[in-house]
């Protein structure tokens, strides 16, 4: 376990901008434009910062947000399992893991949480340490994200797309239009919510939160956090992806296909845009999201030539919640129930 101590503060301090430059791990979700998306579009939302420092300065550190609701609190190392592993100087992850698990848990403590969850996707190593997560009560599971790597280039991650996949893509392509389209978020979104409605446990992602992130998360003018991809024919829209955007890796966090652009591969066709845009962009991989109980979505990622990329989730329990918290928690586990979160660690 490590030494170090993480101490909690509003904002990251200085350092953290260099440590998203630096730490290969780095993802969108590690921006500090997210959290404030986030926490100024979803009510009951605090974001927190767990920071690790000593006379070298910060050595690392990592995001949490604390959802407040009706007097009771969870807490996510990212709301909606976004990835949420410390970021560290190199060879230090493992102590910065340890201070950051420590500063978790007391802060369960202070508020009495009734649940949460820390997501650990970290693609380039080291795993966090089993007693790390084990020192936070609750459940570990296993998520698996499809990853499109990038870093040997365009060709030949295009070589690690099956043969039917790859003709497919080519087929779609002789018909369709690749764009960056910000303004077509309404039009994108119809298809989101008409795809999501199909999955009985997968709802939408709020609307609003979605046109945040597009504007830079509060507004400002630099680079976007957020990204509109869209495929279309002559005659419109046929499916369209929302991305979440960092030097290092585009993660793809919704999309939604018009039915007569699933029969036209549209979709495949769009993400395989994305990737080209992505390695042309220097990006090292995208990330293409976790599908629990989607097997048939999971298939079509590794169709892609995406690999498999697992990491665990730390699910924290209400063990530390007042009497009430705690029935509480047990009514949402029993509605919840049958929702895939992962496989047993």
């Amino acid at each position: 376990m490590s030494t170090l101590a993480a101490v909690w503060l509003d904002a990251p301090p200085a350092g953290w901008s260099e440590l998203l430059r630096s730490d290969p791990n780095a993802t969108a979700a590690h921006r500090p434009e997210v959290w404030r998306a986030f926490t100024g579009t979803l009510p009951g939302l605090t974001a927190r910062f767990a920071a690790v420092m000593t006379n070298e300065g910060l050595i690392g550190g990592a995001p949490a947000v604390i959802e407040r609701r009706g007097g009771f609190h969870w807490i996510f190392s990212m709301p909606m399992i976004l990835p949420g592993a410390p970021l560290a100087r190199a060879g230090r992850h493992g102590e910065v893991d340890g201070a950051v698990g420590v500063a978790l848990a007391a802060l369960r403590r202070e508020t009495r949480s009734l649940g949460g969850a820390w997501s650990l996707y970290r693609p380039r190593g080291p795993a966090a340490a089993p007693e790390v997560l084990a020192a936070l009560p609750g459940e570990t599971r296993m998520l698996e994200s499809g990853v499109i790597e990038l870093g040997g280039g365009i060709e030949e991650a295009w070589r690690r797309v099956d043969r039917k996949t790859r003709q497919e893509i080519q087929n779609a392509g002789a018909g369709l239009r690749f764009g960056e389209e910000a303004g077509a978020l309404d039009e994108a979104y119809t298809l989101h919510a008409a795809q999501s409605r199909r999955w009985r446990t997968h709802a939408p992602l709020p609307l609003e939160l979605s046109r945040r992130l597009l504007a830079g998360g509060d507004g400002g003018p630099d680079l976007p956090i957020a990204r509109l991809f869209t495929a279309r024919d002559g005659r419109g829209l046929l499916s369209a992806a929302f991305a979440l955007d960092h030097g290092r890796e585009t993660l793809v966090w919704w999309s939604g296909t018009h039915p007569e652009g699933r029969a036209r591969e549209a979709f495949g066709f769009l993400l395989w845009s994305i990737a080209r845009w992505a390695a042309a962009g220097g990006r090292e991989r995208v990330n293409l999201g976790a599908s629990p109980g989607l097997d048939p979505v999971a298939a079509f990622k590794r169709s892609l030539g995406a690999v498999p990329v697992a990491y665990p989730v730390r699910w924290f329990d209400a063990s530390g919640a007042s009497a009430a918290g705690r029935l509480l928690a047990l009514a949402q586990r029993w509605r919840r129930r049958g929702r895939a979160i992962g496989t047993a660690a």
